[in-house]
């Protein structure tokens, strides 16, 4: 069954291996951001973390490891779906995934307007704000990253490989900054707002709720998105397993420290939720040498940014192709670089869209709003495609193999739950918004107006595909 959707049979060049898949995990696990939202909860972010490992990673690593045993096929959930859940979930959920992958990368270029104006300083705060200069970042970093996908993995593993490298310099460096405080003297000792880490129970209310299903779903997502690239990979299910228990402690030590670090300079009511980290490195390096210091960590981090968004796309741009594969898009889709033997037309598809997102979530509302409005519409799609995944056990039986056991139908449903309240609170804003009902309105007509539009799509092809046959 497997060999009949097979990159190979595609003309897909199987060029990654494991040591290519494990930094490729770190970059599609980490996000800079996500230890921000949970700084916002204070000192007892420690217990958010924790249980977000309980609840959710470890449920989603069994689940991820099920699946990808029995299904080591390019396209990753999609394909899993297909199997057993049908092409419509599938579809949908390749189409889900899309759009969150759009809206995430759509926000690139506020991110790096807002590291550029804590790197800069005081006089370069006008660049948070500049739409003009934001839409002219994305421009630019939009066809970068369309330039670097078009020869295919052979580049994007080394982009993976340097994302995570400076990464690991930036994990280290808040490390340091935990114990080192730089603008620090006898006569004036650095005193923290709040205790970087507690493990005392958090005050239950809708916000820790709303707190803690974001940082154990947003933060912790993503092991089975290497899953997309099973056809480029070499012994694809053996590497894709092993890459994502291998990335998985090391995901867990770098938000744990990240948070940390912004909790020792930065109040939790004031962390910069478009740009967490670059405001604790210009906190803590803001004075001496320590200024250049931080300006380059900031510009690293920015470069990581970069490289993360860079394999997103590529990741996204495969789906289009699967779907085509299976006559549900335009065979138009399908069509891979005669030399690279990428897709480059659903790269270039993928492109145009997130320039028109970016630009679209900017009209009348603010950056923060901006920033949160196109995260949060795509978390919630996001969700849906996660839904799908962990329904494939709950509804897989003996049809291919051994029946799920209990402890494989626990982790389902606990990722299951997670999922299906980090949708619902997805309509909830966690910053000052102008509107809360507006915002919710947004995010939910976004999610709605997009699943109609893919169920067109969906039911378009298989229009398509019956009068074919």
């Amino acid at each position: 069954m497997a060999e009949a959707v097979s990159g190979v049979e595609h003309g897909l060049k199987r060029e990654l291996r494991l040591r290519d898949l494990v930094p490729m995990q770190i970059l599609l696990l980490v996000g800079a951001t996500w230890s921000g939202i949970a700084a916002r909860q204070g000192s007892t972010h420690t217990v958010l973390w924790l249980a977000g490992i309980l609840f959710f990673f470890l449920p989603q690593a069994v689940v991820v490891t099920y699946c990808a045993r029995l299904w080591p096929l390019e396209g990753g959930i999609y394909q899993w779906a297909k199997f057993a859940l049908g092409p419509k979930v599938a579809f949908l959920s390749a189409w889900n995934y899309a759009i969150y992958a759009i809206l995430t990368v759509s926000g690139l270029g506020i991110q790096v307007a807002t590291s550029l104006s804590y790197a800069l300083g005081p006089r370069a705060a006008w660049m948070a704000e500049s739409r003009r200069l934001t839409f002219s970042i994305d421009a630019l970093l939009f066809g970068t990253m369309l330039a670097i996908n078009v020869p295919g993995m052979r580049l994007g593993r080394w982009v993976a490989g340097f994302g995570s490298g400076v990464m690991g310099l930036l994990v280290l460096t808040l490390a340091v900054l935990l114990v080192w405080h730089p603008g620090a003297s006898a006569a004036h000792p650095h005193i923290s707002t709040q205790p970087p880490f507690a493990l005392a129970w958090p005050l239950l209310s809708l916000l820790t709720l709303n707190l803690y299903v974001k940082v154990a779903f947003n933060a912790y997502s993503g092991l089975e998105q290497v899953a997309v690239f099973a056809g480029e990979t070499r012994d694809a299910g053996r590497a894709i397993l092993l890459s994502a228990w291998i990335a998985a402690p090391a995901v867990v030590v770098i938000y744990a420290l990240m948070t940390g670090s912004m909790l020792t300079y930065v109040p939790s009511s004031r962390i910069d939720l478009a740009g967490p980290i670059p405001q604790v490195l210009a906190a803590a390096l803001g004075q001496g040498i320590g200024v250049w210091l931080g300006r380059v960590m900031i510009l690293a981090l920015t470069l990581f940014t970069i490289c993360s968004y860079t394999i997103i796309m590529a990741e996204t741009s495969r789906l289009p192709m699967v779907a085509g594969w299976d006559s549900l898009l335009p065979e138009w889709f399908t069509r891979l670089n005669a030399r690279f033997r990428t897709p480059v037309r659903s790269l270039c598809v993928i492109v145009a869209l997130a320039a028109l997102a970016s630009v679209l979530a900017s009209l009348d509302t603010g950056r923060e709003e901006a920033f949160q409005l196109l995260q949060t519409s795509g978390q919630l799609s996001f969700g849906l495609y996660y839904c799908a995944m962990f329904a494939v056990p709950l509804f897989t039986g003996s049809r291919f193999g051994p029946r799920p056991g209990l402890w494989l139908i626990l982790c389902a449903v606990s990722g299951l739950v997670i999922t299906i309240v980090q949708c619902v609170l997805a309509t909830v804003p966690i910053v000052e918004v102008a509107s809360t009902w507006t915002f919710g309105a947004k995010v939910a007509a976004t999610a709605l107006a997009t699943n109609l539009i893919g169920l067109a799509v969906y039911w378009r092809g298989r229009r398509s595909v019956a009068e074919i046959s």
